[in-house]
Protein backbone atom coordinates (compact mmCIF):
# COMPACT_ATOMS: atom_id res chain seq x y z
CA UNK A 1 0.00 0.00 0.00
CA UNK A 2 2.67 2.53 1.01
CA UNK A 3 4.66 1.85 -2.16
CA UNK A 4 1.55 2.46 -4.25
CA UNK A 5 0.77 5.72 -2.45
CA UNK A 6 4.37 6.86 -2.98
CA UNK A 7 4.16 5.98 -6.67
CA UNK A 8 1.02 8.11 -7.01
CA UNK A 9 2.52 11.02 -5.08
CA UNK A 10 5.66 10.86 -7.21
CA UNK A 11 3.60 11.70 -10.29
CA UNK A 12 3.75 15.30 -9.05
CA UNK A 13 7.49 15.18 -9.71
CA UNK A 14 6.77 14.23 -13.33
CA UNK A 15 4.23 17.06 -13.56
CA UNK A 16 6.78 19.58 -12.28
CA UNK A 17 9.44 18.30 -14.67
CA UNK A 18 6.98 18.49 -17.56
CA UNK A 19 5.99 22.06 -16.71
CA UNK A 20 9.65 23.12 -16.66
CA UNK A 21 10.33 21.74 -20.15
CA UNK A 22 10.40 23.80 -23.32
CA UNK A 23 8.29 21.49 -25.49
CA UNK A 24 9.24 21.68 -29.17
CA UNK A 25 7.89 18.37 -30.45
CA UNK A 26 5.50 18.31 -33.42
CA UNK A 27 3.31 15.71 -31.70
CA UNK A 28 1.86 17.71 -28.83
CA UNK A 29 -0.02 20.84 -27.82
CA UNK A 30 -1.76 22.26 -24.77
CA UNK A 31 -5.44 22.38 -23.96
CA UNK A 32 -7.06 25.54 -22.71
CA UNK A 33 -8.16 25.55 -19.08
CA UNK A 34 -11.74 25.93 -20.31
CA UNK A 35 -11.51 22.65 -22.20
CA UNK A 36 -9.26 20.68 -19.86
CA UNK A 37 -11.46 21.08 -16.79
CA UNK A 38 -14.00 18.70 -18.35
CA UNK A 39 -11.45 15.89 -18.55
CA UNK A 40 -11.83 15.55 -14.77
CA UNK A 41 -15.49 16.60 -14.60
CA UNK A 42 -17.96 14.21 -13.01
CA UNK A 43 -19.62 14.17 -16.43
CA UNK A 44 -16.64 12.13 -17.64
CA UNK A 45 -17.94 9.24 -15.54
CA UNK A 46 -21.25 9.16 -17.44
CA UNK A 47 -22.31 7.67 -20.74
CA UNK A 48 -23.54 10.12 -23.36
CA UNK A 49 -26.10 8.99 -25.95
CA UNK A 50 -27.63 12.34 -26.82
CA UNK A 51 -30.41 14.47 -25.32
CA UNK A 52 -33.21 11.99 -25.79
CA UNK A 53 -36.88 12.96 -25.48
CA UNK A 54 -37.97 14.57 -22.23
CA UNK A 55 -34.55 13.72 -20.82
CA UNK A 56 -34.74 10.00 -21.66
CA UNK A 57 -32.79 8.16 -24.37
CA UNK A 58 -34.90 5.14 -25.31
CA UNK A 59 -33.40 2.41 -27.50
CA UNK A 60 -36.28 0.07 -26.51
CA UNK A 61 -33.78 -2.69 -25.69
CA UNK A 62 -32.43 -0.34 -22.99
CA UNK A 63 -32.87 3.21 -21.79
CA UNK A 64 -30.53 5.92 -20.57
CA UNK A 65 -30.59 9.39 -19.04
CA UNK A 66 -30.19 12.07 -21.71
CA UNK A 67 -27.78 15.00 -21.55
CA UNK A 68 -29.45 17.93 -23.34
CA UNK A 69 -26.74 20.48 -22.50
CA UNK A 70 -24.00 18.21 -23.81
CA UNK A 71 -26.09 17.56 -26.91
CA UNK A 72 -26.37 21.31 -27.52
CA UNK A 73 -22.58 21.75 -27.31
CA UNK A 74 -21.86 18.72 -29.52
CA UNK A 75 -24.31 19.93 -32.16
CA UNK A 76 -22.75 23.40 -32.14
CA UNK A 77 -19.25 21.93 -32.50
CA UNK A 78 -20.26 19.55 -35.30
CA UNK A 79 -21.83 22.43 -37.23
CA UNK A 80 -18.72 24.57 -36.71
CA UNK A 81 -16.49 21.73 -37.91
CA UNK A 82 -18.61 21.19 -41.02
CA UNK A 83 -18.53 24.90 -41.75
CA UNK A 84 -14.74 25.13 -41.38
CA UNK A 85 -14.04 22.05 -43.52
CA UNK A 86 -16.91 22.09 -46.02
CA UNK A 87 -18.05 18.66 -44.81
CA UNK A 88 -21.55 17.25 -44.93
CA UNK A 89 -21.05 14.78 -42.08
CA UNK A 90 -18.75 15.00 -39.04
CA UNK A 91 -17.99 12.28 -36.50
CA UNK A 92 -16.35 13.25 -33.17
CA UNK A 93 -16.42 9.80 -31.57
CA UNK A 94 -12.97 8.39 -32.34
CA UNK A 95 -10.49 8.01 -29.49
CA UNK A 96 -7.22 8.76 -31.30
CA UNK A 97 -5.78 9.53 -34.69
CA UNK A 98 -5.00 5.85 -35.23
CA UNK A 99 -8.57 4.91 -34.29
CA UNK A 100 -9.81 7.51 -36.79
CA UNK A 101 -7.50 5.98 -39.43
CA UNK A 102 -8.93 2.53 -38.75
CA UNK A 103 -12.52 3.78 -38.84
CA UNK A 104 -11.94 5.73 -42.06
CA UNK A 105 -10.50 2.67 -43.81
CA UNK A 106 -12.96 0.13 -42.39
CA UNK A 107 -16.07 2.16 -43.18
CA UNK A 108 -15.14 3.08 -46.77
CA UNK A 109 -13.57 -0.17 -48.04
CA UNK A 110 -14.30 -3.88 -48.09
CA UNK A 111 -12.04 -6.90 -47.48
CA UNK A 112 -9.86 -7.47 -50.53
CA UNK A 113 -9.82 -3.80 -51.60
CA UNK A 114 -6.42 -2.24 -52.24
CA UNK A 115 -5.40 0.86 -50.31
CA UNK A 116 -2.38 3.01 -51.18
CA UNK A 117 -0.33 4.98 -48.65
CA UNK A 118 3.05 6.67 -48.33
CA UNK A 119 6.22 4.83 -47.19
CA UNK A 120 7.52 5.75 -43.73
CA UNK A 121 10.89 6.60 -45.24
CA UNK A 122 9.16 9.30 -47.30
CA UNK A 123 7.28 10.76 -44.34
CA UNK A 124 4.26 8.46 -44.10
CA UNK A 125 2.81 7.15 -40.83
CA UNK A 126 4.53 4.04 -39.54
CA UNK A 127 1.29 2.21 -38.69
CA UNK A 128 -0.72 2.68 -41.89
CA UNK A 129 0.52 -0.33 -43.85
CA UNK A 130 0.05 -2.62 -40.85
CA UNK A 131 -3.50 -1.38 -40.25
CA UNK A 132 -4.47 -1.87 -43.88
CA UNK A 133 -3.04 -5.39 -44.14
CA UNK A 134 -4.36 -6.57 -40.77
CA UNK A 135 -7.97 -5.70 -41.58
CA UNK A 136 -7.96 -7.82 -44.73
CA UNK A 137 -7.17 -5.14 -47.29
CA UNK A 138 -4.31 -5.18 -49.79
CA UNK A 139 -1.64 -2.49 -49.69
CA UNK A 140 0.60 -0.66 -52.15
CA UNK A 141 2.93 2.30 -51.68
CA UNK A 142 2.65 5.61 -53.51
CA UNK A 143 5.68 7.26 -55.13
CA UNK A 144 7.16 10.38 -53.55
CA UNK A 145 9.53 13.05 -54.87
CA UNK A 146 11.97 13.93 -52.08
CA UNK A 147 13.31 16.99 -53.91
CA UNK A 148 9.91 18.59 -54.36
CA UNK A 149 8.53 17.11 -51.11
CA UNK A 150 5.41 16.15 -53.06
CA UNK A 151 3.90 12.94 -54.39
CA UNK A 152 5.29 11.89 -57.74
CA UNK A 153 1.83 12.23 -59.20
CA UNK A 154 2.43 10.51 -62.54
CA UNK A 155 4.12 7.45 -60.98
CA UNK A 156 1.59 7.31 -58.14
CA UNK A 157 -1.30 7.29 -60.63
CA UNK A 158 0.37 4.51 -62.61
CA UNK A 159 0.82 2.32 -59.50
CA UNK A 160 -2.72 3.11 -58.34
CA UNK A 161 -4.29 2.02 -61.63
CA UNK A 162 -2.08 -1.02 -62.19
CA UNK A 163 -2.81 -2.33 -58.68
CA UNK A 164 -6.55 -1.63 -59.08
CA UNK A 165 -6.44 0.38 -55.86
CA UNK A 166 -9.64 1.86 -54.49
CA UNK A 167 -8.27 4.33 -51.95
CA UNK A 168 -5.33 6.69 -51.66
CA UNK A 169 -4.74 7.28 -47.96
CA UNK A 170 -2.59 10.43 -47.72
CA UNK A 171 -0.75 9.95 -44.43
CA UNK A 172 2.05 12.53 -44.77
CA UNK A 173 3.37 13.17 -41.26
CA UNK A 174 6.87 14.54 -41.81
CA UNK A 175 6.53 17.56 -44.06
CA UNK A 176 7.15 21.31 -44.22
CA UNK A 177 4.69 22.19 -46.98
CA UNK A 178 1.16 21.42 -48.14
CA UNK A 179 0.35 18.50 -50.46
CA UNK A 180 -0.98 18.85 -54.02
CA UNK A 181 -4.34 17.14 -53.52
CA UNK A 182 -5.79 18.72 -56.66
CA UNK A 183 -3.05 17.19 -58.79
CA UNK A 184 -3.59 13.77 -57.24
CA UNK A 185 -7.35 13.95 -57.78
CA UNK A 186 -6.92 14.89 -61.43
CA UNK A 187 -4.44 12.06 -62.03
CA UNK A 188 -6.36 9.35 -60.16
CA UNK A 189 -9.74 10.21 -61.63
CA UNK A 190 -13.18 10.74 -60.09
CA UNK A 191 -13.74 7.12 -59.03
CA UNK A 192 -10.73 6.99 -56.68
CA UNK A 193 -11.47 7.56 -53.01
CA UNK A 194 -9.01 9.97 -51.38
CA UNK A 195 -8.67 10.01 -47.59
CA UNK A 196 -6.51 12.80 -46.22
CA UNK A 197 -4.98 12.29 -42.78
CA UNK A 198 -4.67 15.84 -41.43
CA UNK A 199 -3.22 14.91 -38.04
CA UNK A 200 -0.38 17.42 -38.33
CA UNK A 201 -2.11 20.14 -40.33
CA UNK A 202 -5.65 20.06 -38.94
CA UNK A 203 -5.31 23.22 -36.85
CA UNK A 204 -3.85 25.08 -39.82
CA UNK A 205 -6.72 23.88 -42.00
CA UNK A 206 -9.36 24.97 -39.48
CA UNK A 207 -7.52 28.28 -39.20
CA UNK A 208 -7.86 28.80 -42.94
CA UNK A 209 -4.11 28.82 -43.59
CA UNK A 210 -4.47 25.75 -45.81
CA UNK A 211 -7.59 25.14 -47.93
CA UNK A 212 -9.81 22.33 -46.75
CA UNK A 213 -8.68 19.03 -48.31
CA UNK A 214 -12.35 18.39 -49.15
CA UNK A 215 -12.36 21.48 -51.35
CA UNK A 216 -9.12 20.34 -52.99
CA UNK A 217 -10.41 16.90 -54.00
CA UNK A 218 -10.33 14.64 -50.93
CA UNK A 219 -13.45 12.68 -50.01
CA UNK A 220 -12.68 12.09 -46.35
CA UNK A 221 -10.50 13.87 -43.80
CA UNK A 222 -9.47 12.18 -40.58
CA UNK A 223 -7.17 13.50 -37.88
CA UNK A 224 -6.02 13.28 -34.33
CA UNK A 225 -6.79 16.36 -32.27
CA UNK A 226 -3.68 17.28 -30.29
CA UNK A 227 -1.04 18.69 -32.67
CA UNK A 228 -1.63 21.91 -34.59
CA UNK A 229 -5.20 21.39 -33.45
CA UNK A 230 -4.93 21.87 -29.68
CA UNK A 231 -7.56 19.60 -28.25
CA UNK A 232 -7.65 16.45 -26.10
CA UNK A 233 -6.06 13.28 -27.43
CA UNK A 234 -8.92 12.05 -29.60
CA UNK A 235 -9.77 11.66 -33.30
CA UNK A 236 -12.26 13.07 -35.79
CA UNK A 237 -13.50 12.17 -39.29
CA UNK A 238 -15.38 14.41 -41.74
CA UNK A 239 -16.99 13.42 -45.05
CA UNK A 240 -17.76 15.40 -48.20
CA UNK A 241 -20.41 13.04 -49.60
CA UNK A 242 -23.50 12.84 -47.34
CA UNK A 243 -24.42 9.29 -48.38
CA UNK A 244 -20.92 7.93 -47.71
CA UNK A 245 -20.70 10.00 -44.52
CA UNK A 246 -24.01 8.85 -43.05
CA UNK A 247 -23.19 5.20 -43.73
CA UNK A 248 -19.73 5.51 -42.17
CA UNK A 249 -21.00 7.58 -39.24
CA UNK A 250 -23.59 4.93 -38.37
CA UNK A 251 -20.97 2.17 -38.48
CA UNK A 252 -18.62 4.13 -36.24
CA UNK A 253 -21.37 4.83 -33.71
CA UNK A 254 -22.82 1.31 -33.64
CA UNK A 255 -19.83 -0.96 -34.34
CA UNK A 256 -16.50 0.79 -33.72
CA UNK A 257 -17.39 2.76 -30.57
CA UNK A 258 -19.63 2.25 -27.56
CA UNK A 259 -19.21 4.99 -24.99
CA UNK A 260 -17.86 8.14 -26.63
CA UNK A 261 -16.11 9.16 -23.34
CA UNK A 262 -18.13 12.19 -22.34
CA UNK A 263 -15.44 14.31 -20.64
CA UNK A 264 -12.95 14.22 -23.53
CA UNK A 265 -15.81 14.73 -26.02
CA UNK A 266 -16.81 17.95 -24.24
CA UNK A 267 -13.18 19.09 -24.23
CA UNK A 268 -12.97 18.39 -27.97
CA UNK A 269 -16.14 20.35 -28.70
CA UNK A 270 -14.87 23.37 -26.76
CA UNK A 271 -11.56 23.16 -28.63
CA UNK A 272 -13.36 23.10 -32.00
CA UNK A 273 -15.32 26.20 -31.05
CA UNK A 274 -12.11 27.92 -29.94
CA UNK A 275 -10.72 27.36 -33.44
CA UNK A 276 -13.86 28.78 -34.98
CA UNK A 277 -13.23 31.94 -32.94
CA UNK A 278 -9.42 32.21 -32.83
CA UNK A 279 -8.08 29.70 -35.37
CA UNK A 280 -7.22 32.13 -38.14
CA UNK A 281 -5.00 34.27 -35.90
CA UNK A 282 -3.39 31.21 -34.34
CA UNK A 283 -2.64 29.44 -37.62
CA UNK A 284 -1.04 32.53 -39.09
CA UNK A 285 1.17 32.96 -36.04
CA UNK A 286 2.28 29.32 -36.16
CA UNK A 287 3.77 29.78 -39.64
CA UNK A 288 5.29 33.16 -38.75
CA UNK A 289 6.97 31.50 -35.77
CA UNK A 290 8.24 28.46 -37.69
CA UNK A 291 9.83 30.69 -40.33
CA UNK A 292 11.30 33.03 -37.72
CA UNK A 293 12.77 30.09 -35.81
CA UNK A 294 14.28 28.62 -38.97
CA UNK A 295 15.77 31.99 -39.94
CA UNK A 296 17.32 32.30 -36.48
CA UNK A 297 18.90 28.85 -36.82
CA UNK A 298 20.16 29.66 -40.32
CA UNK A 299 21.82 32.85 -39.07
CA UNK A 300 23.69 30.71 -36.51
CA UNK A 301 25.06 28.57 -39.33
CA UNK A 302 22.76 25.58 -39.00
CA UNK A 303 21.63 23.69 -42.09
CA UNK A 304 17.88 23.29 -42.55
CA UNK A 305 15.60 21.58 -45.03
CA UNK A 306 13.76 23.86 -47.44
CA UNK A 307 10.56 23.48 -49.41
CA UNK A 308 10.78 23.33 -53.19
CA UNK A 309 9.72 27.00 -53.17
CA UNK A 310 12.77 27.91 -51.10
CA UNK A 311 11.03 28.63 -47.78
CA UNK A 312 12.11 26.96 -44.57
CA UNK A 313 8.59 26.02 -43.61
CA UNK A 314 4.98 26.52 -44.66
CA UNK A 315 3.56 24.87 -41.55
CA UNK A 316 4.52 24.18 -37.92
CA UNK A 317 7.62 22.10 -38.61
CA UNK A 318 11.28 23.12 -38.83
CA UNK A 319 13.79 20.46 -39.95
CA UNK A 320 17.31 21.14 -38.64
CA UNK A 321 19.98 18.69 -39.85
CA UNK A 322 22.15 17.30 -37.03
CA UNK A 323 24.50 14.86 -38.79
CA UNK A 324 27.32 17.40 -38.73
CA UNK A 325 26.89 18.20 -35.02
CA UNK A 326 27.85 14.91 -33.38
CA UNK A 327 26.40 11.63 -32.18
CA UNK A 328 22.60 11.64 -32.50
CA UNK A 329 21.76 10.21 -29.06
CA UNK A 330 24.39 12.33 -27.32
CA UNK A 331 22.87 15.44 -28.90
CA UNK A 332 19.40 14.44 -27.79
CA UNK A 333 20.67 13.77 -24.28
CA UNK A 334 22.12 17.28 -24.14
CA UNK A 335 18.73 18.75 -25.02
CA UNK A 336 16.89 16.67 -22.41
CA UNK A 337 19.41 17.62 -19.70
CA UNK A 338 18.57 21.24 -20.49
CA UNK A 339 14.81 20.67 -20.35
CA UNK A 340 14.27 20.89 -24.10
CA UNK A 341 12.06 18.34 -25.84
CA UNK A 342 11.92 17.69 -29.58
CA UNK A 343 11.97 14.78 -32.05
CA UNK A 344 14.95 13.39 -33.97
CA UNK A 345 14.19 11.54 -37.21
CA UNK A 346 15.99 9.87 -40.12
CA UNK A 347 13.55 9.93 -43.04
CA UNK A 348 13.13 12.00 -46.24
CA UNK A 349 16.51 10.95 -47.58
CA UNK A 350 18.14 9.34 -44.57
CA UNK A 351 19.90 12.35 -43.02
CA UNK A 352 19.13 12.68 -39.30
CA UNK A 353 17.41 15.91 -38.32
CA UNK A 354 15.68 17.59 -35.42
CA UNK A 355 11.99 17.85 -36.23
CA UNK A 356 10.98 20.93 -34.31
CA UNK A 357 7.37 22.02 -33.82
CA UNK A 358 6.24 25.51 -32.84
CA UNK A 359 2.50 24.89 -32.44
CA UNK A 360 2.59 24.49 -28.65
CA UNK A 361 4.86 27.46 -27.90
CA UNK A 362 2.70 29.55 -30.24
CA UNK A 363 -0.42 28.68 -28.26
CA UNK A 364 1.40 29.76 -25.12
CA UNK A 365 1.79 33.22 -26.62
CA UNK A 366 5.26 33.24 -28.16
CA UNK A 367 5.75 35.46 -31.19
CA UNK A 368 8.48 35.92 -33.82
CA UNK A 369 10.73 37.91 -31.48
CA UNK A 370 10.75 35.02 -29.00
CA UNK A 371 11.98 32.55 -31.64
CA UNK A 372 15.48 34.06 -31.43
CA UNK A 373 15.65 33.12 -27.73
CA UNK A 374 14.32 29.63 -28.46
CA UNK A 375 16.96 29.12 -31.16
CA UNK A 376 19.75 30.38 -28.91
CA UNK A 377 18.77 28.08 -26.03
CA UNK A 378 18.49 25.11 -28.41
CA UNK A 379 21.83 25.94 -30.04
CA UNK A 380 23.67 26.32 -26.73
CA UNK A 381 22.17 23.13 -25.29
CA UNK A 382 22.99 21.01 -28.33
CA UNK A 383 26.58 22.29 -28.19
CA UNK A 384 26.93 21.01 -24.62
CA UNK A 385 26.43 24.18 -22.60
CA UNK A 386 24.41 24.19 -19.38
CA UNK A 387 21.41 26.45 -20.00
CA UNK A 388 18.81 24.56 -17.95
CA UNK A 389 18.15 27.45 -15.56
CA UNK A 390 17.81 29.84 -18.53
CA UNK A 391 15.35 27.47 -20.21
CA UNK A 392 13.20 27.25 -17.08
CA UNK A 393 13.27 31.03 -16.57
CA UNK A 394 12.33 31.68 -20.20
CA UNK A 395 9.64 28.99 -20.14
CA UNK A 396 8.06 30.51 -17.01
CA UNK A 397 7.29 33.71 -18.92
CA UNK A 398 4.61 31.93 -20.95
CA UNK A 399 2.12 30.25 -18.63
CA UNK A 400 -1.20 31.25 -20.20
CA UNK A 401 -2.98 29.55 -23.09
CA UNK A 402 -3.79 32.03 -25.83
CA UNK A 403 -6.30 31.74 -28.70
CA UNK A 404 -8.81 30.20 -26.29
CA UNK A 405 -11.90 30.96 -24.19
CA UNK A 406 -9.71 31.22 -21.09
Amino acid sequence: MSNTIDAIKNLSLEEKRNNNFLHLTVNENQLSKTASRYLSSKLSERYYFGAGKDGIVDFQEYTFVGMPQVEALVSKAENALKEMTGAQVANLGCFSGLHAMMCAILTTTSPGDTVMSLPFKDGGHGATKGVIENVGRKHVFAAFDLKKLQFNIEETAKIFKESHAKVLYIDVSVHINSIDIRGLRKALGPEALIIFDASHSFGLILGGLFPSPLAEGADVVCSNTHKTFAGPQRGIIVFKDPELGKKADLLIKTVFTSSVHTGPLIALCISILEYQEFGKEYAGQVVKNSRALAEAFACMGHELRKTSAGTYSDNEQVHLFIDNLGDRLSLYQRLVKNNISTNFMRVLGGRPFARIGVQEITRRGMKEKDMQAVAELFDQAIKGKNVKSKVIKFNDKFTEIKYSFD
